[in-house]
């Protein structure tokens, strides 16, 4: 069975190989161990998952390996941030914790020209939604708790890219005690039967959300990708083939995210019909901020609890 399903797994994303690691965290640390050894440079996108840049400032400086920020927007700033031993650059699009998305032009043309290695951390969109090797990238990531196992609570990583790739991370996952329980292989391969069904009626379901929430006073900006007034919106158009579950909102002033965010999650708990995979709402790493992950309910059912939620505002306006 493993072998099968890594076989589907570098079938979705047009890769020679894959393979499932033990969490998307091991996803990312057996594979920059892979390709990074002590003196060498790593390129990073300063917009990345709390715990990727966690691994990236507290492990791999201490294995001797440099690592550098770009802020994506400025792509003159990938040029000046080489150094002669920069070995890969890391992106991760579309950004969890912001909605944000990022043009590979300026990294691709640099990886291509100088023969270093593209990595693209494509949780936030499914392969469904987003092939980033068609791009030109050379390693793809996930998370396979966000949209591949199909239930949200799996727990494994999923690496795809060249065969020579694919081999140096299997060893590190072996060393680094990183291989994937037998359930969650299993569970991952039943997820995938799935996936584009699934990942479909989340990208309707979350426009759905997004534009009713344009038209909410409560709720003063909206991120979605699929929408035009999204800031990366003319990117979305060349990269992307839908644009995902998750929808950021920000609140006005007299809303508490935190306190909103709980409100609407008790209520989808309590919605008839809203056990399979259901919407998550957790307040976004900025002040102000919701992030919801889209989930398969009706968009009524998701509408009503969070206009619910927002229904008495939790701070004082004064």
């Amino acid at each position: 069975m493993p072998h099968l399903l890594h076989r589907r797994l570098a079938d979705l994303e047009g890769a020679e190989s894959a393979l499932v690691l033990a969490s998307g965290r091991a996803a990312v640390a057996c594979t920059a161990l892979a390709l990074l050894r002590p003196g060498d440079h790593l390129l990073a996108s300063q917009w990345l998952r709390p715990e990727t840049r966690q691994f990236f400032e507290q492990e791999l400086p201490a294995l001797g390996v440099e690592v550098l920020y770009v802020d994506p927007r400025e792509t003159r700033g990938w040029r000046r941030g080489l150094k002669r031993t920069t070995r890969a650059l890391f992106i991760e699009s579309p950004v969890l914790e912001s909605g944000r998305l990022i043009d590979l032009r300026s990294p691709r043309a640099l990886a291509q020209e100088l023969g270093l290695a593209l990595i693209v951390d494509a949780t936030a969109a499914s392969p469904v939604n987003f092939t980033p090797i068609a791009h030109g990238a050379d390693i793809v990531l996930h998370d396979a708790t966000v949209f591949l196992d199909g239930h949200g609570n799996g727990e494994a990583g999923v690496v795809a890219g060249t065969e020579g790739l694919i081999e140096e991370v299997r060893l590190k996952m072996a060393s680094w005690g990183a291989l994937p329980h037998p359930l969650a292989r299993v569970q991952l391969e039943n997820g995938l039967a799935t996936l584009d069904v699934r990942v479909q009626r989340q990208n309707g379901n979350a426009l759905e959300l997004a534009q009713w929430a344009e038209q909410q006073p409560a709720i003063v900006a909206v991120r979605y990708a699929g929408l035009p007034s999204h800031p990366d919106y003319a990117s979305f158009g060349d990269w992307f083939k839908g644009a995902g579950a998750t929808v950021h909102l920000q609140l006005d002033a007299p809303y508490d995210a935190a306190v909103t965010a709980s409100r609407a999650t008790a209520l989808l708990a309590e919605a008839p019909g809203a056990r399979n995979v259901i919407t998550s709402v957790t307040a976004g790493a900025d002040a102000g901020w919701l992030r919801i992950h889209v989930g398969l309910e009706q968009p009524d059912t998701m509408i009503a609890a969070l206009q619910r939620a927002l229904s008495t505002p939790s701070l004082s306006s004064s």
